[in-house]
């Protein structure tokens, strides 16, 4: 196995350690009387910095948050996800009770979205393509995403994990192609 591959397992378990490890912390008891939103937003934005600090020391990944392909090439293979994605949102703010909550949540999914896509496509991911390739690369990172999912078993059941694997692994497989042909656009 190369270096690089050997320190894109070693970081992501050094993040999946992090992650437990903040994970424990937030289960300590004047901790779990904050608003889970909360508690969740706070967790994402240590699991950022920690992954921006992995990267910084370690890896030493350029991130790129933009491409030079056009918006229009860029959104075109995910605009089906846009439209349901879009569709859900505005039915659940139609719907929502309190607004605040709802605008929480999203931000927090927000935050989510960032760290995952941060550490999975613009760290792990970069990272492997240069020594497995595009493909081997996208279901190497897409099986290290999915398995990250097993840290929910504390707290949701056996086939909903199961079932989160199988969805985090094909959308993080169609998420590192698209990055991909994004990126080989320029």
């Amino acid at each position: 196995m190369r270096h690089e591959t050997k320190l894109v397992i070693t970081l992501w378990g050094g993040m999946l350690g992090s992650m437990l490890l903040i994970g424990l912390i937030f289960q300590l008891p004047r901790l779990t009387q904050l608003p889970s939103s909360l508690t969740t937003g706070v967790e994402e934005l240590f699991f950022l910095a920690i992954a921006l600090i992995l990267n910084r020391d370690w890896l030493r990944q350029t991130l790129k948050f933009g491409v030079s392909a056009t918006w229009r090439r860029q959104i075109r293979p995910i605009m089906p996800t846009l439209i349901v994605a879009a569709l859900i949102g505005l039915y659940t703010l139609a719907t929502a009770q309190q607004l605040t909550n709802t605008l929480t949540l999203l931000f927090v999914a927000i935050l989510i979205s960032l760290f995952e896509e941060t550490f999975f496509r613009g760290m792990l991911f970069q990272a492997s393509q240069s020594t497995l390739g595009v493909g081997r690369a996208a279901v190497f990172t897409s099986i290290l995403f999915s398995l990250t999912h097993l840290i929910n078993l504390g707290h949701q059941t056996l086939s909903l994990t199961l079932l989160q694997l199988g969805f985090t692994f094909v959308l993080g497989l169609l998420l590192c192609l698209i990055t991909a042909q994004t990126t080989s656009l320029l």
